[in-house]
């Protein structure tokens, strides 16, 4: 992609987000699988010590974009944690079958799926 087409994309992407704002518009959850590579990683190793060889490395997040986008701007860079950037593979929204996040507040949402993957012995980063 080059830099008109990534300005382009990101002035759309802003205006989605605050036409979606405007609208009080719920944020919704999304996996991103993850390059095995980054397992190399000291400070992500570090953070999933339950972690199970085999198992998916997932990012997770919130957006109040739609998922697709969202990982799409992750990998563009554009408001990027740095694993999804650089290891970012596909979204992958089916991880979310089975989590019940009901009664919990976004950021709950987030924090809980994130711990509900761990259990299963994927390898998990979030912000």
């Amino acid at each position: 992609m080059d830099d008109i087409e990534r300005d382009r994309k990101i002035l759309e992407w802003q205006n989605k987000a605050r036409a979606a704002a405007r609208k009080k518009q719920g944020r919704k959850l999304y996996v991103i699988t993850l390059d095995p590579e980054v397992l190399w990683s000291r400070e992500f190793r570090q953070a999933n010590p339950g972690y199970i060889a085999g198992m998916p490395c997932v990012y997770v997040g919130l957006t109040i974009h739609e998922p697709g986008d969202r990982f799409e701007q992750h990998r563009t860079g554009y408001r990027s944690s740095k694993y999804p950037h650089k290891y970012g593979i596909e979204l992958a929204q089916e991880l979310i079958e089975g989590f019940d996040g009901e009664g919990l507040s976004d950021a709950e949402q987030e924090a809980a799926l994130a711990e509900w993957l761990r259990r299963q012995g994927c390898a998990v980063w979030q912000n």
